[in-house]
């Protein structure tokens, strides 16, 4: 049986090579593990507040390079004008983006495209998700460390 350190480092070099090798036309990269119950808030597009959770169960590098996240998303929404609504657990996909803020993969953002959450009927844009891969709780680092891997590509374009 191998070590835990040498197991985490042979899979954490196992995967940057994987986000590093060029993939074959028309195939896309899927990263599966999640970041569970994240807490989040955002502002609608016609005005209001939403607080919740979000949960990234995957991280697909499309073809073109561009990186969807999707999971799920659920809270309560604040329209300025009408009652609050009580977003249950939904699916989401959209167009993200990772940074790395410091260039030491201790402060990581994900940023999120406008999501369309159907209770609301408006377009719902989240405040930036901070990680702090150190932090992280152990089954959520190496997700964590390949999001780094993947800011640091996205910089590099």
């Amino acid at each position: 049986m191998m070590p835990p350190f040498l197991l985490a480092i042979v899979l954490g070099v196992r995967a940057a090579l994987g986000l590093l090798l060029p993939l074959p036309p028309g195939e896309a990269a899927v990263l599966t593990k999640t970041l569970a119950q994240t807490p989040v808030t955002g502002h609608l597009a016609h005005g209001g507040t939403f607080h919740g959770r979000l949960t990234v169960q995957t991280v697909t590098v499309e073809t073109d390079g561009q990186l969807v996240a999707a999971g799920v998303l659920s809270g309560t929404a604040t329209p300025a004008a009408g009652r609050t609504t009580k977003v249950l657990a939904r699916p989401f996909a959209a167009p993200a983006a990772v940074l790395d803020l410091r260039g030491t993969c201790t402060t990581l953002v994900l940023e999120l495209a406008p999501l369309i959450v159907a209770p609301l009927a408006q377009p719902l844009t989240l405040v930036s998700v901070v990680l702090t891969p150190p932090a992280a709780p152990k089954e959520e680092r190496l997700l964590q460390r390949t999001l780094c891997t993947m800011a640091r590509l996205q910089e590099d374009r």
